[in-house]
């Protein structure tokens, strides 16, 4: 089998970039320590690793069946894309003005501290981790390739990000103690400026895709 069939370098790096900046576990830390204060090391540790999982599996799944459900309600990727490059460019953009991601977030973090059994799963993995930027851009990436390329390309890299928010998560306050809030801010606002770009990208080429679609002769006769 040819190597370059299964694995697309471009993809993977692109794809990399994008969920790095979106499931930064930096950008996570404070969430998680002030929604598990009061909890004992063990039950910490126990909740980062049901959230990490439950990215993983929610990313997977997403990889495998997003286009599916799309179909199921008629929408085609190109419109798609813009959508979710539209919410991810207004997540860059609230996080370089320091932000909260959205009402809808903050206010799943707020209900969470009155539900701290159930908290790993809802809110902190969905939507506070994985939400409306994440999925969207998933199923994006995901059409591009085909099934081998899904998962030779974008699974490797949705475990490696689950892994790196296990690790985040699990040593969240020595990292918080260690870096200090200036250095996660500016590493929040570099993860901001990858991800806009991110967003412009699938922004511009989602419309060009939806012209091609829905006007296929309209590039001619404006290059003619």
């Amino acid at each position: 089998m040819d190597v370059s069939t299964v694995f697309h370098h471009d993809v993977f790096l692109k794809f990399l970039a994008a969920l790095l900046a979106l499931l930064n576990p930096l950008y996570a830390i404070p969430v998680f320590l002030s929604m598990t204060k009061g909890y004992s090391p063990a039950e910490r540790n126990r909740t980062a690793l049901i959230v990490a999982t439950t990215v993983a599996v929610t990313a997977l799944v997403t990889i495998g069946l997003g286009e599916e459900v799309l179909a199921v309600f008629g929408i085609d990727v190109p419109s798609f894309r813009v959508a979710g490059g539209v919410i991810i460019l207004g997540i860059a953009l609230a996080m370089l003005r320091a932000e909260e991601p959205s009402g809808g977030d903050a206010k799943a973090a707020a209900d969470g501290h009155e539900r701290k059994s159930s908290i790993a799963v809802v809110p902190l993995a969905i939507p506070l981790t994985i939400g409306p930027g994440a999925i969207p851009t998933i199923i994006v990436f995901a059409h591009q390739l085909d099934e081998a390329g899904e998962v030779g390309t974008l699974v490797p890299v949705a475990l490696g990000v689950s892994l790196l928010i296990w690790l985040g998560l699990r040593f969240a306050g020595a990292i918080s103690g260690l870096l200090g809030g200036t250095v996660m801010s500016v590493v929040a606002r570099i993860m901001a400026i990858i991800l806009a770009a991110v967003a412009i990208e699938m922004i511009i080429t989602g419309l060009v895709q939806v012209v091609d679609h829905h006007y296929p002769n309209l590039r001619d006769a404006a290059g003619g």
